[in-house]
């Protein structure tokens, strides 16, 4: 089993391990050389990928030692729990749109109208190819800006979700995991992204894409009627 303990153990980057349930299968990843490591050596560089550079699964031990399993609980909890509630936040908000649902403490939105929402739930591939274009270029003009005001910084990246023809959409991501963020805070970043969909930078932008929903809309209206 492997496992990358940079978010839920709270060490920094790059730190990874992996678990055999028979220690005797380890030495499937040996390596050796002949100045250093050499077969039959008890070093244990043998079996990682780090050798005999500085030995970052300490720093797991030390976290084991210090927060040990009840501080990791906590910690791990909060963020879930932290998650569920941006979560709900965002979808109470018509401005914005959930795209992946936090299974831990993760999850990613956009901002999204809810005009442009209806629009997207009707559109063909084409128009939400489109639709999604269009949300693409806002959604990383809102991105860098927030990043550049220095406020706050919420991270982006891209998927290619099923029901939008797996058209890659850029879309926000979070990651709760400092137990000092708070619900104030949350809604202080939604307040600041909506605040900076009506800049002046991407008003044209913005004016487009309620200009392609509303045509997805119109054309949809008259079969509905038929219907």
């Amino acid at each position: 089993m492997t496992f990358d303990a940079h978010k839920q153990l709270y060490v920094p980057m790059g730190v990874g391990l992996v678990v055999f349930r028979d220690p005797s299968l380890a030495s499937a990843v040996e390596h050796h050389a002949q100045y250093i490591i050499r077969k039959g050596s008890r070093d244990l560089g043998s079996t990682t990928l780090e050798g005999s550079r500085p030995g970052m699964s300490m720093l797991i031990h030390s976290g084991l030692k210090i927060l040990a399993r009840e501080g990791y609980e906590i910690l791990i909890d909060q963020g879930i729990d932290k998650a569920k509630t941006f979560a709900e936040m965002i979808e109470a908000e018509p401005d914005f749109e959930l795209v992946t649902r936090p299974e831990l403490n993760i999850l990613t939105y956009r901002y999204c109208p809810e005009k442009v929402q209806e629009a997207l739930a009707i559109a063909d591939p084409l128009q939400a190819e489109k639709l999604n274009t269009c949300l693409n270029r806002i959604t990383k003009f809102i991105q860098k800006t927030q990043r550049e005001r220095g406020k706050a910084f919420v991270s982006r990246t891209r998927l290619e979700p099923a029901r939008y023809y797996n058209f890659p959409c850029i879309v926000f991501r979070v990651v709760l995991a400092n137990p000092l963020t708070t619900k104030e805070i949350l809604a202080d970043i939604l307040a600041e992204q909506r605040e900076l969909s009506r800049d002046e930078g991407i008003e044209d932008e913005i004016s487009i894409l309620h200009q392609m929903a509303d045509a997805v809309l119109k054309q949809a209206t008259p079969n509905a009627r038929q219907a």
